[in-house]
């Protein structure tokens, strides 16, 4: 159900009229993620940035659908998208005209929707407002809502059931029930829900995945290998810092986005399948698809990194790559600042399930320090994107591989618990023939198989790992921020 003060105001915007709507936002409500999202869920199209990323989010637009161009400076646009515009100005003081704005306009939806309901008679102070906040919060936790599963499902069954099914709310849908339910006996039927919308994703990348492998990046980059691409097209006059966090997942991002500074514009991308480290990064750095005959390590993703802005006419003086190490107080005249965290991922693999990662990464969230690193990347001008090379999945061992079975592979440098690449053909060929129990549950190629569902090449009852195409491996955040 979406929120009745966000129902309100798009019903007010949409009595326009308009397929483009162009509004002045000068509080910034409209900028939040979680009004956006809101938006969209309401088939209207959003795009904020410079002009350029306007200007593309008009001639891309979807015909049957809204378009709002939110800004802060009434900027002017082309003579093409006035001519079937109509100008806004929007407030959120027009919505919740009796309250202290500045004390409201940062609150969770779910208390600004108590605020709208519960109409005052008189304005009330900054000190009033206040005390009335703490009412409504006090209500909602004394009520200690039990996560409320069976509106997911239903908000899941929806989503699954429509034609051109919404890879980003179906994460953000589980992004928000992971952290709610994780530990709970809710979570069980979490998993099972993960379980269908997998076996839905598995149809769409059957059929879906090569055309998204050569998808226009203008937009948004629809996969890791057109990142850099979708960069260079839209913001080339702008600093750019990318900062992969190798084995994030969309949930993990859903459990930390709140506290990591700045105007978060968020979508999703997909991994490179398989979903491993030697592949997905190396799309991400090289700027299109992987090689096989490349070599994982730092020193080789720099080198792609500068290539591939060089190749597009920056100095090398304004290219920077840092893994691991991370230092931006002296970047005067960076340009392109690439950054690797390798650590989440090290406690993804210790993990033997998602109720240890959570820990882990909540951890993670304080160790790396990375709050202080974007708000210092934004304070310097930045547009800071965080993105992932692969999420990762809690699986369940099928069985380790022999001695046999293991000869030829992993010349990828992969762990192998999910995925296998053989030197030949014909060994990964006699490696299905003896175990034809597996072929409901692996993709194959020419020489590599990895698994679709939850299984893994393990002794272990539960592990999380990653290296397959699993949904929760392959849709992954793709976040773009801006300074407040």
């Amino acid at each position: 159900m979406e929120n009745s003060l966000i129902k309100h105001i798009i019903k007010v915007l949409s009595d326009y009229d308009a397929p483009v709507l162009i509004i002045e936002n000068n509080d910034g409500f409209l900028f939040r993620t979680d009004v956006i999202e809101a938006f969209e869920r309401k088939n209207i199209n959003v795009s904020f940035g410079n002009n350029l990323a306007q200007r593309v989010a008009f001639e891309l637009r979807d015909n049957s659908k809204t378009l709002f161009l939110i800004n802060k400076d009434n900027r002017q646009y082309l003579e093409d998208v006035e001519s079937i515009a109509i100008h806004s100005e929007f407030f959120l003081s027009q919505y919740l005209s009796e309250y202290h704005i500045p004390s409201v306009k940062d609150l969770p939806l779910s208390i600004l929707d108590k605020l709208f309901i519960k109409k005052q008679l008189f304005s009330l102070s900054k000190s009033e407002t206040i005390k009335e906040i703490e009412k409504v919060s006090a209500v909602s936790k004394s009520k200690n809502p039990k996560f409320d599963i069976d509106e997911l499902k239903d908000r899941i069954n929806e989503a699954l059931e429509t034609e051109s099914i919404d890879w980003h709310q179906i994460a953000t849908l589980f992004g928000d029930a992971f952290s709610q339910s994780i530990g709970t006996e809710q979570f069980t039927l979490v998993l099972k829900l993960i379980k269908e919308a997998n076996e839905k994703f598995q149809e769409h990348i059957h059929s879906k995945y090569a055309q998204v492998k050569n998808s226009n990046p203008i937009k948004r980059p629809q996969i890791v290998s057109k990142i850099l691409d979708y960069l260079d097209f839209n913001y080339k006059q702008n600093a750019i810092a990318l900062i992969v966090i190798d084995g994030l997942s969309f949930w993990q991002y859903a459990l930390i986005k709140n506290r990591l500074s700045g105007n978060k514009k968020e979508e999703i991308t997909f991994s490179w399948i398989p979903s491993i480290t030697q592949l997905s990064r190396q799309a991400i750095f090289r700027g299109s698809s992987p090689l096989e005959s490349y070599k994982q390590n730092p020193t080789n993703e720099s080198k792609l990194w500068r290539d591939y802005w060089k190749s597009k006419n920056f100095n090398d003086f304004e290219i920077l790559y840092q893994h691991d190490t991370i230092n931006v107080s002296n970047i005067d005249g960076i340009k392109r600042l690439g950054i690797v965290y390798k650590d989440l991922d090290d406690y993804m693999h210790s993990s033997k399930d998602y109720n240890d990662l959570l820990k882990l990464t909540e951890n993670w969230l304080v160790r790396s320090k990375i709050q202080g690193t974007i708000q210092e990347l934004l304070s310097k001008g930045f547009r800071v994107i965080i993105t992932s090379d692969h999420g990762n999945v809690q699986a369940k061992g099928w069985r380790g591989l022999n001695g046999k079975e293991k000869l030829g592979t992993n010349k990828s440098g992969s762990r192998s618990e999910r995925h296998l690449e053989y030197s030949e053909k014909r060994l990964k060929d006699e490696f299905l023939d003896n175990n034809p129990q597996l072929i409901d549950s692996i993709v194959e190629e020419e020489k590599a198989l990895y698994f679709k569902d939850e299984l893994s090449f393990s002794r272990r009852d539960n592990l999380v790992t990653h290296g397959g195409a699993h949904f929760l491996e392959v849709v992954i955040p793709f976040i773009e921020i801006i300074n407040e």
